[in-house]
């Protein structure tokens, strides 16, 4: 039976770092959906079901702190891997208190990050 595609919704604003990493990720024959926006990653978050989450904290429209305790408290099987360019050691405690399942500072290692992709859908 072969195994179900991990589907992947990625937030974030930086379109150069979003055409990078989707084109890692479809290689590695993982689904992927993206969002510029909170809102907009709501929306599909309903539509598409995806199983991890990859959020930019600093996604323009809804604050991505809020985004993650919304999505923990409504769509608790999703898993939600952090990114962001710079994040205290505060930010880093809340998004973890939040659900965060993983936190990652730019730029990060790409191996690291599908490794985490594939733990986190393990976890769900």
């Amino acid at each position: 039976m072969p195994m179900e595609k991990i589907k992947i919704l990625l937030i974030d604003y930086e379109e150069d770092f979003i055409k990078n990493l989707s084109e890692i990720i479809k290689s590695r024959n993982l689904e992927l959906d993206l969002a510029v926006s909170g809102e907009q990653s709501l929306e599909l978050a309903v539509n598409v079901k995806p199983n991890v989450m990859i959020l930019n904290l600093e996604t323009p429209g809804i604050a991505g702190m809020e985004l993650l305790r919304d999505v923990r408290k409504l769509y608790p099987e999703i898993q939600v891997i952090i990114l962001s360019r710079h994040y205290s050691i505060q930010d880093r405690m809340e998004a973890l208190v939040a659900g965060a399942y993983k936190l990652f500072e730019k730029p990060i290692n790409i191996d690291d990050l599908i490794n985490s992709i594939k733990e986190a859908y393990k976890e769900k």
